[in-house]
C-alpha cells in the first residue's frame, strides 16, 4: 500500500490543555493534512476511549477519503509500530482492531461519525453489509471502508451477534487466518466494550491552533545547517524533531541541537511544556 501524506504546515501552531487520560509514552503524534492526529497505545472500550480523545482537545478519528485512510492505516503500522496481534477480539473474528469514532449506538444501522459521543455527527452509511441484512448503503456518497469493500462488496457491519455498535480498524483479514469478511485496513463494527488502542484527531479548530509566535519562542537560524537553538522555553521542555512524514527522528535534552546528522529537508520541532505541545518547521541546508 503506498503512502500518501499532505504535511505541510504554515507556521507554528500547538494543542493545548493535555490531559492525563493516556500517558504520553503510550502516544504517537503524526499529522496529516494540517491536522494533527494521535494513536493511543492503551487499552481502553470505546466510550472510554472517546472521553479521552475529548478531554485531549479532539475526538475519535474521522476518516473521510481514501488518502486519509492510509495516512491513518500507515501510521497505526509504520508509525506508531501497532503489532497486528497484540490482541484478539472474539466479537470480531479473532484479529486485531484499533478504535475509529464510527458508531450507530443510538440507532441501529445509521452509522455516524460521532467520535466525541455527543449523539451528534455526519451520518454517513446506513443498513448492514452483505454479512448482515445486505441493505447497506453510503449517505450522500460518503467514503467508507468497512470489510468486503476492496472486493467490491461490503460484508460489514453486521451487528453479527447484535451489540456491535462500534466501528474499529482491522490490523489483518477475518475471520483470523481468512479474508472472508474484511482484509487488513478494513472496518468492523465489533461490541463497544472491547479494549483496544485507539486513534485521535485534533482539528485546527478546536484546541489544534495556528499562531505567528506563542509565548516569546524564538527558534534560529532558520533554515539551519548544523545546529539549532530554541529560546523561551524552560530547562524541562521536552524536545522532538520529526521529519515532513511526521515520523520520529530524534530526542533532545538541551535547547542548543545539533542537527549535523540531518539530511536537506523541512522538518518538525515539537516542544512539550506545561501542558502544551508545539510544533514549529524548520529547513535544513546542506
Amino acid at each position: 500500500m503506498r503512502r500518501i501524506f499532505a504535511l505541510l504546515i504554515a507556521s507554528v501552531f500547538y494543542v493545548q490543555s493535555y490531559s492525563q487520560c493516556a500517558d504520553s509514552l503510550s502516544i504517537y503524534g503524526f499529522i496529516y493534512n494540517n491536522t494533527y492526529y494521535e494513536v493511543v497505545k492503551e487499552l481502553k472500550n470505546w466510550q472510554d476511549a472517546a472521553d479521552c480523545a475529548v478531554e485531549r482537545g479532539g475526538y475519535l478519528v474521522e476518516i473521510n477519503d481514501l488518502n486519509e485512510q492510509i495516512a491513518v492505516y500507515d501510521a497505526i503500522i509504520n508509525g506508531a509500530g501497532v503489532s497486528p496481534t497484540y490482541t484478539s477480539v472474539a466479537n470480531g473474528g479473532g484479529i486485531a482492531y484499533v478504535w475509529i469514532g464510527a458508531t450507530d449506538q443510538a440507532a441501529e444501522g445509521v452509522w455516524l461519525w460521532d467520535g466525541n459521543s455527543d449523539g451528534i455527527g455526519i451520518h454517513f452509511w446506513s443498513g448492514q453489509g452483505d454479512n448482515g441484512a445486505g441493505d447497506g448503503v453510503s449517505e450522500g456518497s460518503s467514503y467508507f471502508n468497512w470489510g468486503g469493500t476492496s472486493t467490491g462488496t461490503p460484508k460489514e457491519p453486521d451487528n453479527y451477534g447484535t451489540g456491535q455498535h462500534h466501528a474499529a480498524i482491522g490490523l489483518a483479514g477475518w475471520p483470523s487466518g481468512t479474508t472472508m469478511l474484511g482484509v487488513a485496513g478494513e472496518w468492523n463494527d465489533i461490541v463497544g466494550t472491547s479494549l483496544l488502542y485507539f486513534i485521535i484527531e485534533i482539528e485546527s479548530g478546536t484546541g489544534f491552533q495556528q499562531q505567528e509566535s506563542v509565548g516569546g519562542i524564538n527558534i534560529f537560524p532558520n533554515p539551519a545547517t548544523d545546529m539549532l537553538t530554541i529560546e523561551g522555553v524552560s530547562q524541562d521542555a521536552e524536545i522532538e524533531l520529526y521529519d515532513a512524514k511526521g515520523l520520529f527522528v530524534a530526542e533532545f535534552q538541551h535547547h542548543v541541537l545539533d542537527i549535523s546528522f540531518l539530511s536537506q529537508g523541512v522538518y518538525y520541532i515539537k516542544i512539550i511544556e506545561r501542558n502544551t505541545v508545539l510544533f514549529e518547521k524548520v529547513i535544513v541546508k546542506k
